[in-house]
């Protein structure tokens, strides 16, 4: 009885070990897919357990872009084993490995939401603003959890077009997986202020002379007033037509920082803020870049006045 059992035994271990090679012996892979930056042995390669354990993640090939893929053939495995100090490897199984990287195919419409949220957290629209991404470029990343950070370009107001640059990053190691410009078209419709009629230069402006209209913003109305504590009470710096949108350079320039005074300084980092002291080094109205510097570090640097003694940057 014993002898027929060891026997049985023996019969399916010849059998089985032939799925799992020994020593040196790789069984390389028809197709593997991976979803990381390099393509390591274990990824295209059968091998017994031992053998995984010790030389499984030897870098065998750069990985394909998210989403396409390559072939590996079996004399470069051969050599990058070789060049690693494996002895006389053996490779059975495919000529070549077929290597997928894994990927999801991100449309330019994606980021649509994403950077109207920001331009409402960020800028005095509000509200009544449309985004379309007019960029017409594919962006795929892999399959694994990413996190997308969206930042414009230094330099922008927000009207018009706007270039801003999407980097994405997994959400695991943090390690950046892309990273391109894209161009975001912005749509602005206000309830603007309106003059009622003729204002001459220095004429103060009361609540007879407006009338308030929705519009579409554009490249002439993109600094109207949009409350009437900015209008009323103000002289007119040159003289207004009828039907005129009351922007700001209609108005007489009111300094809303002065050369000397200190203001509160609004930082922004992604989503994060903070606020420091600084002391203005010009005067500023409203939108002007004013020259600061923080009263602690000592470091000066450009900001827009966006209140009374209230200034704001983005930080890169």
């Amino acid at each position: 009885m014993r002898k027929t059992s060891l026997f049985l035994l023996l019969s399916f271990a010849v059998v089985v070990l032939p799925a799992l090679p020994a020593g040196n012996t790789f069984v390389l892979k028809e197709t593997a897919s991976v979803s990381d930056n390099i393509v390591r042995i274990k990824d295209i390669a059968l091998m017994d357990n031992p053998t995984k354990d010790r030389i499984g993640n030897l870098v065998i090939a750069v990985s394909p872009e998210p989403g396409k893929s390559g072939r590996i053939p079996r004399r470069e495995i051969y050599e990058k084993l070789v060049g690693n100090g494996i002895q006389s490897p053996e490779l059975k199984g495919a000529l070549s490995v077929k290597v997928i990287r894994n990927g999801i195919a991100v449309e330019p419409s994606f980021f649509t939401d994403i950077v109207h949220d920001y331009i409402v957290k960020n800028s005095r629209w509000k509200d009544g603003v449309t985004v379309k991404i007019t960029s017409a470029k594919t962006v795929t990343v892999p399959e694994s959890g990413v996190r997308w950070v969206l930042r414009p370009a230094n330099g922008q107001d927000f009207f018009g077009n706007i270039l801003f640059q999407a980097r994405a990053f997994s959400k695991v190691t943090n390690e950046e997986l892309y990273s391109n410009w894209i161009v975001a078209k912005l749509k602005i419709v206000k309830k603007v202020a309106v003059s009622n009629r003729t204002i001459q230069k220095n004429e103060i402006l009361s609540r007879d002379d407006l009338r308030w209209e929705t519009r579409e913003i554009d490249a002439f109305t993109k600094d109207a007033l949009l409350t009437e504590e900015e209008i009323l009470g103000e002289k007119a710096g040159r003289t207004i037509r009828p039907n005129s949108v009351i922007t700001s350079g209609l108005l007489e320039k009111k300094f809303l920082v002065r050369r000397g005074g200190t203001a509160t300084l609004v930082a922004r980092l992604n989503s994060i803020t903070a606020t420091s002291r600084v002391k203005v080094l010009a005067d500023g109205a409203y939108g002007d870049n004013v020259r600061v510097v923080n009263t602690v570090s000592q470091k000066i640097l450009s900001a827009v006045v966006t209140g009374k003694n209230t200034l704001e940057v983005i930080v890169e």
